[in-house]
């Protein structure tokens, strides 16, 4: 994966393919903008086809020795405009024998992996409950209270840039402009941001290896 710039202004890059016989791959790409929230923008939609001349001209000097980013950009054989949003952290997402799952329950700004991640989870918790409580409303309840919380975590680090905050940091001590990363933002700082990010969003190496399967071989056995 390939990242450049700060909040209000990003690149991020990475491929969708394995390598062809001249070692060649689909990408994909995000071109991001931040804009003002009462902003005239277009509504939320994932469908719409995206227009060059609405963000490219704000990449135009982006050519790193690495990347030429506006050359990337020309060559994509379709662009899409979407929305980067979130929504508040819901109180309750179970109501009755009724419950919320996914971007339903709670849709967060896509940063880190979280999205897909946490609804992940949510349905191996989902199951749990239904093992341990029966498929009722107390198994939606037990569900709910477990892993509410814990997401709306991710959705409001999310909100504050996650694990990209690291980005925005050298940006505002730099202007952009610097030789040596660790001259800016030292190893220890950047290890300690991504560690804070980890524990909210249930990455940390050592926490995951050594917590037990949401759903247990005996808990399957006693079904």
């Amino acid at each position: 994966m390939g990242m450049a710039g700060h909040e209000t202004q990003k690149f991020v890059t990475y491929p969708i393919s394995q390598p062809d016989e001249n070692g060649e791959s689909n990408i994909n790409w995000i071109a991001e903008l931040k804009f003002s929230p009462d902003a005239d923008w277009n509504r939320e939609d994932y469908n719409r086809r995206g227009v060059l001349d609405d963000f490219l001209p704000s990449f135009e000097d982006w050519d790193f020795d690495w990347l030429n980013i506006p050359a990337t950009i020309r060559a994509a054989d379709q662009i899409f405009e979407f929305p980067m949003i979130d929504r508040d952290p819901l109180k309750r997402w179970s109501f009755g024998n009724v419950t919320l799952l996914g971007d339903a329950a709670h849709a967060m700004y896509p940063i880190g992996s979280n999205g897909a991640t946490q609804a992940i989870l949510d349905a191996r918790m989902l199951g749990r409950c239904f093992y341990e409580h029966g498929v009722n409303a107390g198994a939606l309840k037990a569900y709910d209270d477990d892993r509410r919380p814990k997401c709306n975590a991710v959705v409001l680090a999310n909100r504050g840039n996650g694990p990209d905050q690291v980005m925005q940091v050298v940006e505002e001590r730099t202007n952009g402009v610097f030789e040596n990363i660790d001259d800016v933002l030292s190893s220890e700082e950047r290890l300690e941001m991504a560690a804070t990010y980890k524990k909210i969003a249930g990455f940390d190496v050592e926490i995951l290896n050594n917590a037990p399967s949401i759903i247990s071989d005996e808990m399957k056995a006693g079904r």
